[in-house]
């Protein structure tokens, strides 16, 4: 009779500690399950805003390069030569600020048109005006045209003794470069047309032939 109640004693404890750690356990356990289910549905709405990002980057250093390429978007035809301004010397005088709000324009709309993915109430959260930077970064040498993005995603889930849900911050980045080659050579020959009317060409011959002069003289020196 001892063995026998010395064993149900020990199927009582054991069980007793097996309800105690399922209370524990299983709660937990199902937080961590549906916190990664909805941080799975913030990454995907990430993704999806990010190709955006990148789409608008792309768009916007394209129409930079080709003014003619909102024509052709339009009508869906190459514009006869001289009824479409082509915009020489853009990139000195700007003339960029065209594309940049049709570029704003653009992604706010496809960010706006974006559903909450898996689970409602969770679009992006952010300020057109603050939090949606499109700029194209003019440059002699090399520009490009950017496209960020800060937002948040709320989550629905909140934690104890919070008196708001928890929050996913997101910031995103695309730069591309506007790589336009006539243009550059344009520019490149605009201002050697300068020098040449100014008569600045001839001194610059001049002095870059004598500190040729100079750097062989000093090779010599220094082969000796």
């Amino acid at each position: 009779m001892d063995n026998r109640d010395e064993k149900k004693k020990k199927n009582s404890g054991e069980s007793g500690m097996m309800i105690v750690e399922a209370t524990i356990v299983f709660p937990v356990m199902f937080i961590i399950i549906f916190l990664l289910i909805f941080m799975g549905n913030g990454y995907y709405q990430k993704s999806r805003i990010e190709a955006f990002v990148n789409a608008a980057a792309i768009e916007g250093a394209a129409r930079c390069v080709d003014p003619m390429l909102s024509h052709i978007e339009e009508n869906g035809s190459v514009p006869d030569f001289g009824t479409v301004d082509n915009e020489p010397y853009r990139y000195v005088f700007g003339g960029m600020d065209t594309i940049e709000e049709n570029i704003n324009t653009y992604f706010k709309d496809k960010v706006a048109g974006l559903n909450s993915g898996f689970f409602n109430g969770m679009q992006p959260i952010y300020n057109p005006s603050t939090n949606i930077g499109v700029e194209f970064n003019k440059s002699f040498i090399a520009s490009s045209f950017d496209v960020n993005f800060d937002y948040k995603i709320r989550m629905p889930i909140r934690l104890l003794g919070e008196s708001d849900n928890l929050h996913m911050f997101v910031s995103l980045h695309n730069e591309i470069p506007v790589m336009d080659s006539p243009d550059f050579i344009q520019n490149t020959d605009m201002v050697e047309d300068y020098l040449e009317r100014f008569g600045i060409a001839d001194d610059i011959h001049n002095a870059l032939n004598k500190i040729t002069e100079m750097s062989s003289k000093a090779r010599e020196w220094f082969n000796r």
